[in-house]
């Protein structure tokens, strides 16, 4: 069954996303809930749990994200499932590794991790990067997931807007420290290894120009339900790519998140539950 969802929404309080959360979880950094888990490499990765019952895993954006971007969607989750918030390799405090990342390859952590903790399948919400990722692990491990929400993520780099590609070439750890000084400061204080974070950029960065691709043929052998979300000003996707990827899955709904940019997460965290909720349900 195919669906098209677009959201006509008054607002209220526009700064809720950017609140704190009142339970006074730190996300992302919460030693109670926090583990590490040796993947195939030797490479540490680190997750966070949460909550009883059928499992849900959280795959956060690259390069500015971690775990705390599910800040405000992981409580309600929690109340229902199990909740299995994994922090890719290099970001936050995850280890780097020495590989060069592809999709393939952190798709291929998250699946170690699923299986460190559960037997069920589940149910895999990624953002921007984490979409890719979770795309790349619907593919290679359909029978680990059971229904996929897709926030804004992209297929091919091709369909990046103009001048994106430019954009993130020229995008390195010094750039990063030099446009962003309190973030790079901030995370570095995260990270197992900060003086490796150029390194880490420059990995990254290749997996953003040479490794989001998912061919036609493959999204057409996704069997689960997809729930493909965007923001109507995303800056790297426009609405058209958002359809794209709607249309060539066979049991898909597309939801469309009006005055949002890329972070839907953040700046309609309402909506998204109000989408995501209901479709993990």
């Amino acid at each position: 069954m195919r669906t098209i969802f677009v959201f006509l929404i008054i607002i209220i309080a526009s700064h809720v996303a950017n609140a704190q959360i009142s339970n006074g979880i730190q996300y992302g950094n919460n030693p109670a809930n926090g583990h590490y888990l040796k993947v195939g490499d030797s490479t540490k990765i680190y997750y966070e749990v949460y909550g009883k019952g059928r499992p849900v895993v959280l795959l956060h954006g690259g390069l500015f994200g971690d775990i705390s971007e599910y800040e405000k969607l992981i409580p309600k989750l929690s109340e229902h499932f199990q909740v299995i918030a994994i922090e890719t390799r290099g970001h936050a405090k995850s280890e780097i590794g020495h590989q060069l990342f592809t999709y393939k390859l952190m798709a291929q952590d998250a699946y170690t991790v699923i299986k460190h903790l559960t037997s069920d399948s589940t149910i895999v919400i990624g953002f921007s990067d984490g979409a890719v990722i979770a795309m790349n692990l619907t593919i290679e491990h359909p029978e680990i997931v059971r229904k996929l929400v897709f926030a804004g993520g992209n297929i091919s780099k091709e369909d990046y807007r103009p001048g994106v590609t430019a954009d993130l070439e020229k995008t390195t750890g010094k750039t990063m420290e030099m446009d962003y000084p309190d973030f790079v400061k901030d995370r570095k204080k995260l990270m197992p290894e900060p003086e490796r974070w150029d390194e880490f950029v420059d990995k990254l960065k290749h997996a953003w120009l040479t490794q989001v691709k998912v061919e036609p043929s493959e999204l057409k052998n996704v069997k689960c339900p997809v729930l493909v979300v965007g923001g109507d000003r995303d800056q790297y996707n426009t609405i058209d790519n958002f359809y794209k990827v709607y249309k060539q899955l066979p049991n898909a709904s597309l939801a469309i998140i009006p005055q949002s940019d890329h972070i839907v997460f953040y700046r309609r965290p309402e909506v998204m539950e109000a989408i995501v909720m209901p479709f993990v349900n």
